[in-house]
């Protein structure tokens, strides 16, 4: 009986995280610092800022390639995950591939 290598194992990881957007908790990332100043202005705005980083993943997602998109999902998970980290990952990317042709 062969047994699949560990590379046919990470197959359907790395495709379920091109079909579409992540979802994230964004909530413990825009916390950060609980007892700092400022907090609920802050707070308040790094869920908007989120949210319209979602928002534009969302409506360009398909047009960036499956290995950026999957690439740039995993990054994003670490620690605290983020839609605007995601997105910047994938602008960098993008804007990589671009000076690659150039």
């Amino acid at each position: 009986m062969a047994f699949p290598t560990p590379f046919a194992l990470l197959i359907p990881l790395a495709f379920a995280a091109a079909d579409g957007v992540p979802a994230f908790n964004v909530e413990p990332t825009c916390k950060g610092g609980l007892d700092s100043p400022g907090l609920n202005e802050r707070y308040s705005r790094c869920l908007v800022e989120e949210k319209e980083a979602r928002g534009k993943l969302e409506a360009g997602w398909s047009k960036y390639p499956a290995a950026d998109r999957t690439q740039c999902s995993d990054t994003a998970r670490m620690g605290t995950p983020s839609y605007v980290e995601l997105l910047t990952c994938l602008e960098m990317a993008r804007d990589a591939a671009k000076m690659k042709l150039k």
